[in-house]
C-alpha cells in the first residue's frame, strides 16, 4: 500500500504515512503498489534553524570561579559556564604553593626540617594492641641507672605511643562514673572528684604521650611527677607576679607573653641537671610543666566561672542552697571541663614543649647561662608559642573554634618537627659513639699486635 500524497510504501496497519505524516484512514489517501515500478525516493529536509543572536551585555551573571567563561548555545535559555582545563590545575597549584610557603616559614622560624617518614596512622598503630601486665610495668619503669637503655639500643625511628590512650580512657571512665553517680544521687561529695578528674584527665594523658615520645627513656616517672607538681605551682606563681605588672594588664592577649615566659622559666629553674641533654628531654620537661599549669588553670575556671557562678543566682535568702542551684552550678562546671578538656592537647602542654625543646637545643649538656635565652635559635622558636597563645586569646574569634584549631595544627606541626630533630640528635650520637668504639678497638688491636711482634 502506497501513500497517495508522497508514494511512500506503508503497511496496511499504519494510520499515518511514515514519509509525510498524512492520514491514511481518509478516503483516497492510499493506492495499491505497482509491481513494475518502484516507489519514488523520498527526500527529507530538516526544518531551518533560527539564527542565534548573542545575548546583550550583562544578560548573564558573572562566572562563579576564576577562569570560567560563558558559552551560550542556540535554543538554551541560559548561559552554560565552562572552566578552561588549566583553571582547576592553577587553583590547586596555588593552594599547594601557599601550603609549601607556610610550612617553609614555620620551619625557618622553628629551625626544623620537613617531616620525613611521618604518618599519624603508623604512629598510633599500636594503641589497641594487647599488652601484658609485665610489658606495662617494664614500659613504665625507665629512667633510673639500671633501667635506662644503652645508647646503641635507643630507637631513632618515629615512636609508636600507646600508654597515653589507655590512661585517658581510664580517667574518662572514672570521670563519667562519678558524674553519673552525682546525677543519680545528688550527693555533693562527688563534685570535688568530678572537678579533679575533669581538670587533670586530658593534660595528664597528653603528658604521658610526651613521656612516650622521649625515646632515650632516661627520664623516670618520679622526675615527671615531681616536675608536674612543682612546675604547676611555680609557673602559676610566676604568672600571677607577671600579671601584677601594669604593662601586662592591657588585654587578654598579654597572656601569650606572661604565661609562656612563666612556664619556660620554671622548666629552666627546676631542671638544671646535666644528665638530661637531649632535645627530647627538654620537650618532655616543657610538656610536664605545661600539663601542670593547664590542669590547675582548668580547675580554677571550673570552680569560679562554672560551679560558683552557677550557684550564686540560686542561693536561697538566708544562706540556704536550692537543689536547682546545685544542678546549675554542676552543669556549668561540666561544660567548662568538657570544652577545656577537648582543647587541652592544643594549648599549654604543647606550647611549653616547643619552648623547652628549643631551649634544650641550645643548652644541651652545658650549664645554664643567661646568654642561652638570647640565642636566635631559641628566640625564633619561642616566638611561635607566644604568638599562637596570643591568637588563641584574641578578641576576634573564627567560628567553630577556628582560632583554636588553626593554632593547634601549627603547634603540633612544630612539635613533630622538634621531635624529629631530637631523634636525629640521638642517631648522630649513636653514630659518633660507634665510630669512637671502632677507633678504640682498632687502636687496641694495633697495640696488641705491636706487643706480640
Amino acid at each position: 500500500m502506497l501513500c497517495a500524497h508522497c508514494g511512500t510504501e506503508c503497511h496496511s496497519d499504519f494510520k499515518f504515512c511514515r514519509g509525510c505524516g498524512a492520514d491514511l484512514t481518509a478516503p483516497g489517501a492510499t493506492r495499491e503498489a505497482s509491481a513494475s515500478a518502484p516507489p519514488p525516493a523520498v527526500s527529507y529536509a530538516p526544518p531551518p534553524v533560527a539564527a542565534y543572536a548573542p545575548p546583550p551585555p550583562g544578560a548573564y551573571p558573572p562566572p562563579a570561579w576564576p577562569g570560567a567563561a560563558p558559552a551560550a548555545y542556540p535554543g538554551y535559555p541560559q548561559a552554560v559556564y565552562y572552566a578552561a582545563p588549566q583553571a582547576a590545575a592553577q587553583a590547586h597549584h596555588m593552594q599547594q604553593t601557599l601550603m609549601h610557603n607556610l610550612r617553609g616559614r614555620i620551619q625557618s622560624l622553628a629551625s626544623t626540617e620537613e617531616l620525613e617518614g611521618f604518618s599519624l596512622k603508623d604512629m598510633f598503630s599500636e594503641v589497641f594492641k594487647r599488652r601484658s601486665a609485665n610489658e606495662l610495668e617494664d614500659y613504665i619503669l625507665v629512667g633510673t641507672d639500671r633501667t635506662t637503655p644503652p645508647l646503641e639500643l635507643v630507637e631513632t625511628g618515629w615512636p609508636k605511643p600507646w600508654l597515653f590512650f589507655r590512661l585517658l580512657a581510664a580517667l574518662i571512665l572514672a570521670y563519667a562514673g562519678l558524674t553519673a553517680l552525682f546525677m543519680g544521687t545528688g550527693n555533693t561529695n562527688c563534685v570535688p572528684g568530678m572537678m579533679f578528674l575533669g581538670s587533670f584527665a586530658v593534660p595528664i594523658a597528653t603528658l604521658v604521650l610526651f613521656f612516650e615520645l622521649n625515646t632515650p627513656r632516661n627520664v623516670s616517672l618520679h622526675v615527671v611527677g615531681k616536675l608536674f607538681l612543682m612546675g604547676a605551682v611555680i609557673s602559676l606563681a610566676v604568672a600571677l607576679l607577671g600579671y601584677a605588672i601594669p604593662i601586662f594588664q592591657v588585654s587578654e592577649m598579654e597572656a601569650g607573653i606572661v604565661e609562656e615566659v612563666a612556664k619556660l622559666l620554671t622548666v629552666v629553674l627546676v631542671m638544671r641537671s646535666f644528665r638530661y641533654k637531649y632535645i627530647l628531654n627538654g620537650i618532655l620537661f616543657g610538656a610536664t610543666v605545661g600539663a601542670g599549669f593547664a590542669a590547675f588553670e582548668t580547675a580554677g575556671y571550673a570552680l569560679n566561672q562554672g560551679f560558683l557562678a552557677g550557684l550564686i543566682p540560686g542561693v536561697v535568702q538566708g544562706g540556704g542552697l536550692s537543689a536547682a542551684a546545685m544542678q546549675e552550678g554542676v552543669s556549668q562546671m561540666l561544660s567548662i571541663l568538657l570544652l577545656r578538656g577537648i582543647l587541652a592537647p592544643l594549648g599549654h602542654v604543647a606550647w611549653t614543649a616547643i619552648s623547652a625543646g628549643a631551649f634544650w637545643r641550645v643548652k644541651g649538656d652545658k650549664p645554664f647561662a643567661v646568654s642561652m635565652l638570647f640565642d636566635h635559635r631559641f628566640l625564633r622558636a619561642f616566638l611561635i608559642p607566644v604568638a599562637l597563645h596570643a591568637i588563641w586569646d584574641a578578641p576576634v574569634q573564627l567560628p567553630f573554634f577556628g582560632n583554636d584549631i588553626l593554632t593547634g595544627l601549627v603547634t603540633w606541626y612544630v612539635v613533630f618537627g622538634l621531635v624529629q630533630q631530637g631523634l636525629h640528635q640521638v642517631k648522630d650520637e649513636q653514630q659518633a659513639h660507634l665510630q669512637s668504639t671502632l677507633a678504640t678497638v682498632e687502636a687496641t688491636l694495633q697495640v696488641t699486635g705491636a706487643a706480640t711482634a
